[in-house]
């Protein structure tokens, strides 16, 4: 055959040879292959011969070619022919359709596609024959689609038929594969394939659901990769038919599904494996044992492939390795098996066995999952971790961290750890990152402190060996597990995030290191305790694991710790503390400069917290400097070791000897021990230590913190206690000496010290240096900088106590002389400041000198100096002595400020004010006697002034309930305010009483409204008598502002207050409005009338109301023009007024009206209702009133009434004089109106008309002649009130007609006419004097 194979295929060339060879192939050597191995492989070589015999010359020979298969196909020979002819005719038919020329290409095809389906077809056909066909036949129908369509119809037909036989069924479904891709991948859904298949798969007849899945066969061999977009639904069916209860079917599903997992890519193995792990934990066994099998056939298929989905797969396996029926847990372990053996590492290979082992197991005995862990840890590597190998050892992992043992978890993170190291590329261990994560996050916040360390190191070898972007969220997790409120969870975060950090590479350390130490330092209060202890916690780890690469950060960081130390929470505090010794624990003897840098800041820090953590470091750091140098650390001395440094030695013991004398007791006992500690013998040490301690005291008591000051001091006293006369000759000469010399904060220590000295040393021993101490004290006390003023203060006044008044007595006697100098004005404010510090500690010993000398007048007047010592008295604590001797010293003041000095002025001012700042209730009394005998001081105008200006400035600043003092202030600043004769005074005065306003309410102030007026009345009467002076007018009113103030007040007691208080009111508002000016007025005139027009409406006593009228009045008059736009109100008000039931309040309404009419813009309304009112009102007194009100109109009208109003007039008058039926006094209030409009008003014609009446009714009935006479008699003469000159003719026709009724009416018979005579004569008489 290998002989035929060479020959065929060079040396053939002519038609006879190489249809003859073909012949040959056909007739004898392919009937001489047997159905045993090696006839299998002579078929082969044979069928290759003739297939490589075609390709040659098929295109030349083709149809002698294709009549010899032909020929041999039909003749006898042919139909007995064994199966390997056969499958030789098939072969030789198919590769020579591939060869026909285009001109018989189609006509061949049509002859050789029936053919090659009959042979498929054949029920008597075998598998191989089909086979081979099946893979010649896709060329055909990709030629010929028309006829590939209707083979596929009837191949899908006989497959999925019911009783096909087998063969014939078989051969159908091989076929549908070739047969749908000479179509293309279109066909599936144009006939439907998968549906097809899908409902033969769920057909009731076994054989038909053989067929479909030898469909599902028969695609994916003819299909290969392109059947895999339907593996994922194929799958199903598979796993269905593994269960089948026919055992043709089960096999049936069997074979396909390794057809179809053979053609499966990486992507497609991805598809179909959710289905088999479903499959897996299906309820049936078959359905199991299918979805196993599968698994492990792709083990064999695609090694390559599965290595993604082998995270998935083994834990599938291992859910059914126990499981109940028997073949399931074969299947199973077989399957494992097969994993195990795709493992390439030849470590992992070697114990792949105990790996498998462990899986199936160990679940229930841990001891053989220990065992494993143990193996795995202990053997060495040489060679990478592929993925097979991670797939079995995972699952061992993540058993291992769920276990309930510490030890257990502790190795599955430690093989973690190791796993990452060995595996070649970080994609293999990638997949199983998802469930492995969540473990080590768990793990992570074990309560076992030795599992979370190895976790957290696990996670750092994970941070190391893979990309970020594969661990997910886990650093972003553990930060905010930091803030978490477990304790537990922040430590484990803490350290996990500390490695991971490290891992990353210390650029990232240091970009996040600013946003950590911000979170770790932070102070607001509204920061959560877990968030400031979760941040302090990563300095537990960081500087461990960053090693040399944290020695920048140390001292910023070790000053974060101990500032923390002052935080409220513990837990904060624990976690800084434990920080902080890991900082000295690790860096203590190679970096101790940096580190005690913050300890010796904060040793003096004011919270207790801070100093007694200070201690405490320090006491480490000495440890462990001890032992780098191979020293006893428990009974060393210190100061004696000469390997260290002698500065260093000094430095630290004087700071650990200051802070025994802290004022805090846990803080001196922490020291106390430390000191124990390290030194053995303290006198000793102390003469050593001496001048370096002394220096460290004057340091200390020289710095801005005060706590330093304050604990440097306390030493001073302890030393001074101790050693009392060995120390002070050393002591006070540096005392002396640098109080004289040092800056600000070093000769404030020194006081400080001074003060504790004098606590701590004897009388006697002290008075020795009272010569020496004086002086410098002296300086002290007047020193530019308040701190050393103070602390020399307190100085002197313990020297009072120590050794009497001498000390006290020389230094104040000697400030207030330098005081009083001429010559040290320019440094007074040091003399002053001085005072102040001495008055503050012992008031009662310097205040008696101090008043004894500043309150005697010099011979050259006061000074400023004098006055600003005086002042000093306001620094006293206790309230009580202040108010004492405020008539001491306020009286020198006001004589000061009223000197002609400007600046003495302002300096008195000044001085007085921080005086009156200082005074309490209880003394308001006192201040007040004291500023109204300056206000009202009668012989000087300047104190006036003063005391308005105190007064001022009192009532501007002060807080205190003034009300008490009201009435005496009042009275005696608003003769001042409104009528004083000094302009200076009335100035200040007015200003004064603005800032009493402004300070008391106005419903307060209200309720002084008696004596408010009382005080003005005072003002305005005549002198000598009790009438006001009409004519007088108040500068304070005029000139300044004086109604601002006052108005509100009576305005509030006019709107809110009683009958009594509202009278009171109005009354006081009239007064003020009288003696004002206009211009001053204007100002005021609406915030005045508003309230008095809202209220007379009101129903209150007449008194009331005519106080109100009478203020409306008085504004009508001082106010003129500037009420024009409440002249529409006004006239109602008094229209209303008219019908008061109070005669005087009716009176009043009339005369102001009289005065409205002459700025009134239209008056003959006005006109027109008062004299129908005068008519027709029911009421005799109102009418009368309007009979008045009518009248004084017409006096005050600015020009004659209009014809309508004149005719009105006359019209309702006339009749209601002389008619007999009204009552006299209706008569005699109609007659004067009617006179005046006669005399004032009345045209000619009209007057001529009404003078005739009047003539007739002299002749006429009693009541006419009455009336006649009174009208006349109104019309000579307004009494009183002084009327314009009349014309002559209108005179001379008045006396026509009065003159002769005078005498006829004085003999007549009513008395009411005589009466009424003896008035006109009056009248004529008066009238004709006047011409």
């Amino acid at each position: 055959a290998r002989v035929m194979e060479s020959v065929f295929g060079g040396t053939l060339q002519t038609e006879e040879l190489v249809v003859k060879a073909l012949r040959f192939l056909l007739r004898v050597a392919l009937a001489h292959c047997s159905n045993e191995a090696a006839g299998f492989e002579l078929r082969a070589i044979l069928l290759a011969v003739g297939c490589a015999l075609v390709e040659k010359h098929g295109e030349n020979y083709a149809d002698a070619l294709f009549e010899a298969v032909a020929e041999f196909e039909d003749s006898p020979l042919g139909q007995q022919a064994g199966e390997s002819a056969k499958l030789g005719v098939a072969v030789y038919l198919g590769a020579l359709s591939g060869r026909l020329g285009a001109d018989k290409q189609h006509g061949r095809e049509i002859d050789i596609l029936p053919r090659l389906l009959q042979r498929l077809l054949d029920p008597e056909s075998t598998a191989s024959v089909q086979d081979q066909i099946v893979k010649v036949i896709y060329p055909i129908m990709k030629q010929n689609k028309e006829q590939a369509n209707e083979t596929l119809k009837e191949l899908l037909d006989i497959a999925l038929a019911a009783k096909t036989p087998a063969m014939r069924r078989r051969g159908a479904a091989m076929g549908i594969g070739p047969t749908v891709r000479g179509l293309s991948i279109q066909a599936f859904a144009q006939h439907k394939i998968m549906d097809r298949i899908q409902e033969a798969c769920k057909a009731k007849d076994h054989e038909v659901r053989e067929g479909a899945l030898l469909c599902l066969e028969g695609l994916a061999q003819g299909l290969g990769r392109l059947f895999e977009p339907y593996a994922a639904t194929s799958t199903p069916m598979l796993l269905a038919a593994f269960s089948d209860s026919k055992p043709s079917v089960q096999a049936t599903s069997k074979s396909a599904a390794k057809v179809m997992m053979a053609q499966l890519s990486g992507p497609g193995v991805k598809q179909v494996l959710p289905a088999m792990l479903n499959g897996i934990q299906d309820k049936q066994w078959r359905t199991k044992l299918g979805s196993i099998e599968l698994l492990a056939a792709m083990t064999n298929c695609m090694p390559k492939h599965l290595n993604t989905c082998l995270p998935q797969v083994v834990p599938a396996l291992c859910t059914v390795i126990n499981d109940q029926h028997n073949k399931v847990k074969e299947a199973a372990r077989e399957a494992l098996d097969q994993v195990g053996k795709i493992i390439t590492n030849p470590e992992l290979k070697a114990i792949a066995e105990e790996l498998i082992n462990a899986l199936i197991e160990g679940a229930q005995y841990e001891q053989i999952t220990k065992e494993v862990l143990d193996q795995l840890l202990s053997t060495s590597f040489v060679h990478h971790v592929d993925a097979p190998s991670l797939s079995l050892v995972c699952p061992l992992v993540q058993r291992a961290l769920k276990g309930s043992s510490a030890e257990m978890k502790r190795k599955g993170a430690q093989l973690v750890g190791s796993m990452v190291i060995l595996i070649r590329d970080p994609k293999d261990i990638q997949p199983y990152l998802p469930s492995l994560l969540p473990q080590l996050k768990d793990r992570l916040m074990d309560p076992v402190p030795d599992v979370r360390a190895t976790v957290a190191k696990a996670f750092g070898t994970l941070a190391k060996g893979l990309p970020e972007n594969m661990l997910g969220d886990s650093l972003q997790w553990m930060f905010e597990m930091l803030c978490s409120s477990g304790d537990v969870e922040r430590n484990g975060a803490a350290h996990g995030l500390s490695e991971m950090l490290m891992a990353m590479g210390t650029s990232r350390i240091e970009g996040l290191l600013p946003d950590i130490m911000a979170h770790a330092s932070n102070r607001d209060p509204n920061v959560k305790v877990e968030v400031k202890d979760g941040y302090l916690g990563l300095f537990v780890y960081l500087p461990v694991a960053m090693g040399a690469a944290f020695e920048p950060h140390l001292e910023e960081t070790l000053s974060i710790l101990l500032r923390s130390q002052a935080d409220e929470a513990s837990t904060v505090r624990d976690t800084a503390m434990k920080a902080g010794q890991v900082l000295v624990r690790h860096f203590g003897a190679s970096h101790t400069g940096v580190l005690l840098q913050p300890l010796d800041e904060c040793i003096f820090d004011a919270d207790w917290h801070i100093r007694h953590a200070s201690v405490i470091l320090i006491g480490q750091l000495v440890e462990q400097i001890l032992r780098a140098h191979r020293l006893p650390t428990q009974s060393a001395e210190l100061m004696f070791c000469e390997q260290l440094p002698r500065a260093w030695r000094c430095h630290v013991l004087s700071s650990l000897y200051v802070i025994r004398s802290d004022e805090n007791s846990v803080v001196r006992q922490c020291c106390a021990q430390v000191w124990k500690q390290i030194v053995q013998n303290t006198p000793r040490t102390l003469k050593e230590l001496l001048p370096a301690l002394m220096e460290r005291l004057i340091g200390s008591l020289a710095s801005p913190n005060k706590e330093k000051q304050r604990v440097a001091a306390r030493c001073v006293g302890d030393l001074v206690g101790k050693l009392g006369e060995r120390v002070m000759p050393e002591l006070m000469p540096i005392f002396m000496n640098t109080l004289s010399t040092g800056d600000a904060h070093v000769r404030e220590g020194v006081c400080i010290g001074l003060a504790e000295l004098i606590n701590a040393t004897t009388k006697e021993l002290l008075s020795a240096y009272l010569d020496d101490l004086i002086p410098a004290i002296q300086q002290a006390i007047i020193d530019d900088a308040e701190d050393v003023r103070s602390s020399a203060g307190l100085v002197v006044a313990l020297l009072h106590t120590s050794v009497g008044p001498r000390a006290t007595q020389e230094i104040v006697s000697w400030v207030l002389g330098e005081l009083l100098h001429e010559q040290n004005e320019e440094h007074g404010e040091l003399f002053l400041n001085g005072l102040e510090q001495l008055v503050t500690k012992q008031s009662g010993a310097v205040l008696p000198l101090m008043l004894k000398q500043l309150t005697k007048e010099p011979e050259q007047g006061w000074t400023i100096m004098q006055v600003q010592g005086l002042s000093v008295l306001s620094v006293v604590n206790d309230g009580h002595t202040i108010h004492r001797h405020l008539s001491d010293v306020l009286p020198v003041m006001v004589s000061a400020g009223s000197s002609d000095n400007e600046e003495l002025q302002e300096a008195a001012l000044e001085a007085a004010g921080r005086l009156t700042d200082r005074v309490e209730q209880g003394g308001l009394h006192l201040l007040s006697d004291e500023l109204v005998k300056a206000i009202s001081d009668p012989s000087d105008p300047a104190k006036r002034a003063f005391g308005a200006r105190l007064t001022d400035r009192f009532f501007t600043a002060t807080k205190l309930d003034t009300v008490p003092t009201l009435q005496d202030i009042l009275r005696a600043i608003l003769p001042v305010a409104l009528d004083d004769e000094d302009p200076d005074a009335l100035a200040m005065g007015m200003v004064a009483l603005n800032s009493i306003v402004n300070k008391v309410s106005k419903e307060v102030l209200s309720s002084y409204l008696s004596d408010i007026r009382t005080t003005i009345l005072a003002l305005i009467y005549k002198p000598g008598t009790q009438t006001v002076d009409e004519d007088k007018l108040l500068p304070g009113l005029c000139d300044h502002k004086g109604l601002e103030p006052l108005y509100p007040i009576y305005q509030q007691g006019l709107m809110h207050g009683s009958a009594e208080t509202r009278e009171l009111a109005a009354k006081g508002l009239g007064e003020l409005v009288d003696h004002t000016t206009e211009a001053a007025l204007k100002p005021f005139v609406v915030k005045i009338t508003g309230p008095l027009l809202r209220i007379v409406g009101d129903r209150f006593p007449g008194s009331v109301k005519r106080a109100i009228v009478d203020t409306l009045r008085a504004l009508l008059i001082r106010g003129g023009p500037s009420l024009r736009p409440f002249l529409p109100q006004l006239q109602t008000t008094y229209m209303k007024c008219l019908s008061d039931p109070t005669e005087a309040v009716r009176s009043r309404a009339g005369e102001s009206l009289g005065i409205l009419v002459r700025i009134a813009p239209r008056t003959e309304p006005l006109i027109n209702e008062l004299t129908k009112e005068a008519g027709t009102n029911a009421d005799g007194p109102v009418r009368i009133s309007m009979c008045q009100a009518l009248a004084e109109v017409l006096i005050n009208l600015p020009a004659k009434a209009s014809d309508a109003a004149q005719d009105k007039i006359v019209e309702t008058l006339e009749s209601k004089t002389m008619g007999d039926d009204t009552e006299t006094q209706d008569r005699v209030a109609t007659a004067r109106p009617l006179g005046l409009a006669l005399r004032l008003h009345l045209r000619e014609e009209k007057r001529e008309e009404l003078l005739q009446s009047l003539q007739d009714a002299l002749g006429g009935d009693e009541a006419a002649r009455h009336g006649a006479a009174l009208t006349l008699a109104n019309a000579c003469s307004a009494g009183k009130v002084e009327l314009p000159a009349m014309e002559d003719d209108l005179r001379e026709a008045i006396l026509k007609v009065a003159a002769p009724a005078v005498k006829k009416l004085a003999q007549d018979s009513d008395p009411e006419c005589r009466a009424a005579a003896k008035k006109l004569g009056e009248a004529v008489e008066a009238l004709q004097k006047g011409s």
